[in-house]
Order: C-alpha cells, then structure tokens, then sequence
C-alpha cells in the first residue's frame, strides 16, 4: 500500500455537501411513501422528512375513496358519506362525516386535490341555502368561499363555459376572466378535474382537454389522442394520464406537455376484464402504480393491477347503494 493512501481523507457522502434548501427540494418530488421510509436513515432525515412544510409539497399517494351511501331503509332517504381506505381494510383513517365543520345539515363532496376536499355545505336554517367550503379532513381546518351567484351553477350534465372564476385564499378575493375555451366548451359537471403544475385540466364532451393557469392567462385546448372523448383524467408519476373506453379501456399518458404527444402505455380488453359484468364508471389512476379503479353493480368499488392483471374487491356497500366516490 502506498504511504501516501494512508493520508487520503474518504469521501463525504453526496447527500451531506446538500444545503436543508436543496434536500427539501428533492425530497419533494419523491413519492410519498419514499418519504416515509427515508425517515429511517438518520435523526436530521427524520426531522426533515417529518416537517410539515415539506409533507405539504411532497407527492401525495392515494389513501382511499370519500363517497356517499344511499340508505333506503328509512323514510325519506338517507344520504351518509363514507370512507374507505385503498386496500380495503382497518378503520378509516379519517372521520367521513366532517363533523368539525358546524351548521351543515349536509355535506356534499364536489371534488378533491391531494388532502383538500371541495364541498358544498346545506344548511340547517335557512332549508335548502349552502356553501362552498374547502377543508382539509386530516387536520379539521376548513374555510368558506365567500359567495358568488356563479357558484349556483347549472343542472345540465354537461355545463357550457362562459368565464372562470378562482379564489385566492392567500387575497380573500375572486377574480373573473371570460373564457378563452371558444363558444362550444362544455365541461363535464361530475368528472374529476385535475392540478397539475400550477394548472387547472377539465374534461369536456370535446375531443380535448380545457386547461387554465391560476392567474387566468394562459387558456389551452389538449386535444386527446385519436381525438377521442376523454372518459377519465389523472395525475400518473408526475404525468397526466387519460383513461378512454372503447372495446378496449386504453391508458394514455401525455409524455411532452408542450407537444401533446401522448404514449399508449397499457390497453386492457374490456370484455375479458369484466366477463360480462357491468362496468359503472371508471374512477381513478393510481398516482404511483399501473392501477386504476372503477365501480360496478350497486357501486362496489375495485381496483385492476395492470401488471399482475389481479382485480380486488376494495369495498361492497350492499345491501345500500354507492356512488359519487372521491379519490383522497
């Protein structure tokens, strides 16, 4: 061994020449469940990856579905929201009935992003008056939208656009742009939207997607491929995916967002995946897996596992009926 080898100091560890700035910036872009088992490596990653400012801007993977029951034997009807957790199994991690949000009679789930849930909240008095309020369910904090006659909306399934309205909670105020989308955009009223880099994506009875930005400047139309109605829209590894029914369910993703090419990445024979049975509604992607999800006879929710072509059984309301589930 040479005696000079004696004097050479090992090599720091790539991660310790990282400023705190720079491991929150990368670990942010990891996958949630990364995060977690990065805690394991030492006390300073488990402070860091346990700092809620960093959860907050991580990739969130999906915890399980928000979604109402319809329980008949009573009259009137009852409508009670449920959760259940992704594999099916063990308690709701979360209370369904969002009882921290007070004077609700009722509580209608419009939409989700990552932890924040859309709701419209009936009143107790005066009957049949609401509001929108979007809460976080993990933490029981929630804030009301201040009104807006526009949020009374339309009852048609599909609503065409005129303007969008965004509330910024940082202003406390709306602002309102006439839309860009052309005279004949409409917008599917029950299909989930999706955020994606600081930009709003709609399905529409078009062949394209509608996107804006928050600030309301940049208006784009993202036209599907093979210019096919979009059955569903998600957010797959960073990328945003569609889910298009044909004789095939076929799961696009879109690979260059500035070009619109869309990959074929799986298709999956319709008829040999539900042998016979009614296919409801397609309702998810995995975030991070090859999987999507979708409803089915009296609203049994079920998970399909592209690569292992296993289908699971995650929840089976009956002898009720389920429907209107929300991704979380």
């Amino acid at each position: 061994m040479d005696d000079n080898s004696m004097n050479v100091m090992p090599s720091p560890a790539p991660a310790s020449i990282l400023t705190e700035d720079l491991l929150v910036e990368i670990l942010s872009r990891v996958p949630y469940s990364s995060l977690c088992r990065f805690k394991c490596v030492s006390k300073s990653w488990l402070a860091l990856c346990s700092d809620p400012a960093l959860r907050r801007k991580s990739s969130q993977t999906l915890s399980g579905f928000f979604y109402r029951l319809v329980v008949t034997s009573g009259q009137p009807l009852e409508y009670r929201v449920h959760f259940t957790n992704v594999s099916g199994r063990g308690r709701p991690m979360i209370n369904p009935s969002l009882s921290f949000m007070p004077g609700c009679k009722r509580i209608e789930i419009i939409d989700t992003s990552s932890a924040l849930l859309l709701c419209r909240c009936v009143k107790m008095s005066p009957e049949h008056e609401y509001d929108y309020v979007v809460c976080n369910p993990a933490i029981e904090k929630w804030i009301p939208l201040p009104y807006r006659e526009a949020m009374e909306g339309d009852q048609d399934q599909y609503c065409q656009v005129t303007g969008v309205e965004v509330y910024s909670s940082t202003t406390g105020a709306w602002t309102c742009r006439e839309s860009e989308w052309g005279d004949n955009c409409r917008v599917h009223d029950a299909t989930k939207s999706v955020f994606l880099n600081g930009v709003m994506h709609f399905t529409t009875d078009g062949s394209f997607i509608a996107t804006v930005d928050m600030e309301l400047n940049r208006w784009r139309k993202i036209l599907a491929p093979h210019h096919t109605v979009s059955s569903l829209i998600g957010i797959s590894r960073g990328h945003l995916c569609l889910l298009h029914i044909g004789c095939d369910i076929q799961i696009w993703v879109l690979d260059d967002y500035g070009s619109e090419q869309w990959i074929l990445k799986h298709s999956v024979s319709k008829s040999e995946l539900f042998e016979g049975r009614q296919l409801k509604t397609l309702t998810a992607i995995h975030p991070e897996r090859n999987m999507f999800f979708f409803t089915k006879g009296r609203g049994n929710i079920v998970s399909y596992d592209i690569d292992s072509r296993i289908m699971h059984n995650i929840c089976t309301p009956d002898p009720y009926k389920a429907y209107a589930y929300q991704p979380y």
